[in-house]
């Protein structure tokens, strides 16, 4: 007796073909998925690779600028040491004119109205300086401070600032520009934040003299 199947042949054959596609069919979108899941899985572990081998170049900078800016800072303390080096003359120069300065300020408050003699403008003072994370700004007149514990990629830093008539002030995303005014002996002072550089992880402040509102 024959079977369904012999008495359908169109339909057997129609119906084993769509088997064998649907089958073709997941086979294939299984090895696809498997090649992007893969694909996916290499780039991703090689952005991974790049990115720790861009901390190790930035940690590998970082250690370097900071040996070499040691070396120069001892080299410097070297030669301000001896009287007859220029690092140690231009020091003594700056301390000449920081009196020179003072001098003529102390003469022009003396000077009184009417007096045919011309007035000196004196010279202000001014201190600025470079320095790294981790390290502080100190100015030796003032004794304002600034110290920087991080510094983000868009160049703004994170520390605490001290100006003398203040407690110490917590700074958050402090960029190139940002100022601060203080009195210190009835002299009106401004502290800066000249620049803020993320890549080798430097900043630079200054304090200056300036004039009375």
């Amino acid at each position: 007796m024959p079977s369904w199947f012999q008495e359908h042949p169109a339909f057997s054959i129609i119906s084993h073909t769509i088997v064998v596609a649907t089958a073709t069919w997941l086979v294939s979108s299984f090895v696809i998925d498997e090649n992007k899941v893969n694909l996916y899985k290499a780039k991703a572990e090689s952005a991974e690779s790049r990115a720790e081998q861009f901390n190790a170049k930035i940690s590998i900078l970082e250690s370097d600028l900071a040996n070499l800016k040691s070396e120069n800072d001892r080299y410097l303390t070297w030669l301000t040491s001896d009287p007859k080096t220029v690092p140690a003359m231009e020091k003594r120069i700056k301390e000449l004119e920081g009196s020179l300065a003072s001098a003529a300020l102390n003469k022009v408050s003396e000077h009184h109205e009417g007096s045919d003699q011309p007035l000196v403008k004196p010279k202000y003072y001014e201190f600025s300086k470079s320095f790294m994370k981790g390290e502080t700004f100190v100015d030796p007149k003032t004794n304002a401070v600034i110290g920087i514990s991080n510094i983000s990629i868009d160049n703004t830093a994170r520390g605490t600032l001290y100006i003398p008539g203040s407690e110490t002030i917590e700074l958050q995303n402090v960029g190139p520009g940002a100022t601060w005014k203080f009195d210190k002996n009835g002299v009106k002072y401004q502290m800066t934040v000249e620049g803020v550089n993320w890549l080798n992880n430097t900043l630079k402040a200054s304090v200056t003299e300036v004039d009375k509102e």
